[in-house]
Formats: structure tokens, sequence, C-alpha cells
């Protein structure tokens, strides 16, 4: 009877199809299951790995899932997003479509961060803020945030992701019990909550943004650009309306 041999991944490119193997099966298992609830022999069965090859790139089930988060962040930080909307409406949408980033950021702190060494908690913060300029930047080009300003949304904006999430994906006990007669004050929709933070969020920042001169002289270049495009497009449609009379 021929034995099945397990091949090492030796290679850069073969060591970095096998770590997308395993964050592959990981992220499979926490679409259907909460994450006490997944064992790294699972995750490895379905990655088609040993338990001892696993340890090699992650050395827990904690780092595991942050290296997940990682790359999903990686994902946000380059997805596209839609400028002519309001910010809070834009983000909102962004993060609506990509829940497994969701359910990653809600327990990112409360368990993921809980066992890292001193070592790996660095490594993972400076990986962290690395991604977050990232996203302050396209914030500060398609919006005019400066970038203080900008990172500092984005840590709230975390925050209130975090809180909406929560309490619209309570326990499975909970959220059984809430079918109960009066109890639907307690169930709550995720897009719907955190539209209305984002927008409650983003309005209390306009507001502290309209004392800042910076953000003041670029709003009031944009708001100039669009007044002018507004006086050709009614000028063209002007013209052509005569041309057409004529």
């Amino acid at each position: 009877m021929a034995e099945c041999v397990f091949q090492r991944a030796r290679s850069p490119e073969q060591k970095a199809e096998r770590r997308a193997q395993i964050l592959a099966a990981a992220a499979t298992f926490f679409e259907q299951e909460r994450f006490e609830a997944i064992s790294l022999a699972s995750i490895a069965r379905r990655a088609g790995v040993t338990k001892a090859a696993l340890y090699r790139y992650f050395p827990s089930k904690e780092a595991l899932f942050l290296g997940l988060y990682l790359d999903e962040l990686e994902r946000v930080s380059h997805a596209p997003v839609d400028d002519s909307l309001p910010l809070w409406q834009a983000l909102s949408e962004m993060l609506v479509a990509r829940p497994l980033f969701c359910r990653l950021t809600a327990i990112l702190h409360s368990v993921l961060e809980q066992n890292l060494d001193e070592t790996a908690a660095l490594a993972f913060k400076q990986s962290l803020l690395a991604h977050f300029a990232q996203l302050a930047q396209r914030l500060q080009q398609a919006y005019g945030l400066s970038s203080d300003k900008a990172a500092t949304y984005l840590m709230q904006v975390q925050q209130t992701l975090i809180g909406c999430w929560a309490v619209s994906h309570p326990a499975p006990v909970v959220e059984k019990v809430l079918n109960a007669p009066g109890l639907d004050l307690f169930r709550v929709d995720f897009k719907t909550a955190l539209q209305a933070q984002l927008k409650a969020l983003t309005a209390g920042q306009s507001n502290k943004l309209a004392a800042d001169p910076v953000y003041a002289a670029k709003r009031a270049e944009t708001e100039e650009l669009d007044r002018i495009a507004e006086l050709k497009r009614r000028a063209a449609n002007g013209s052509g309306g005569v041309m057409a009379i004529g």
C-alpha cells in the first residue's frame, strides 16, 4: 500500500502558497463557527498539512487569526471607496461588504491579542500602524482630512465597528430568547447600527474639521472646482439648447 508523504514547502513561493492555504482554511471555519470552537487540528486537516507544519507558520491559534486579520486589512486598505458618497456611507458600505474582516475586528482586542508575547505584540501593532497609515492617506486624498485627524477617525471607526458587531451578533442562547415577546428592542441589525453610528461620528468630526484652516482651505478649493464644473455644465447645456432651437 502506497504511503502518502507530506511534502514540506521549501521555496519562498511554496511557503507563501502553504501559508495562504492555511489562512483560507481558517477563514472557511470562521465563517461557520465561533473562534473558540475552531481547533488548529481541523484547520491543518482542511489545509492539507500536518499540525506540526502549521506550527511552523503560526505558533498559536491567535497568531494564525491575527495573520488572517492582517490579510483582510490589506484587502480593505486597497478596496475601492466611493468618494462621491458621504464619508460615513462610503465606509459603512465598504465594511458591510466584508463580514470576515468585521468578525475578526470584533474579537481583535478581547481575544486575538490576549496571548501575545511582547515581541509578537510589537510586530503586530507596527504592522497595524502601517495599514492605518495607508487608509489615512486615502481619506486625506478623498475627503481632505489631515493625517492626524484621519488616523484618529479610523481608530474611532474601528471602535464603532466592534461595538455594533457585538450587539448585533449575540451569543446563540441570547439570539434564541430574543424571539420572546417584548424583546425586539435588543435585536440590532449590524448595517443599520453601523450606518447610524458612523453618520453621527462623522458629523462630530466635521464640526471639529470646520475650525481646521487646512481642511477649510481644501474644502473651499473643492467647492470652487465643483462650482466651476457646474457653470461649465450649464453653459454647455445652454449652448446645446440654442443650437437645437436654431
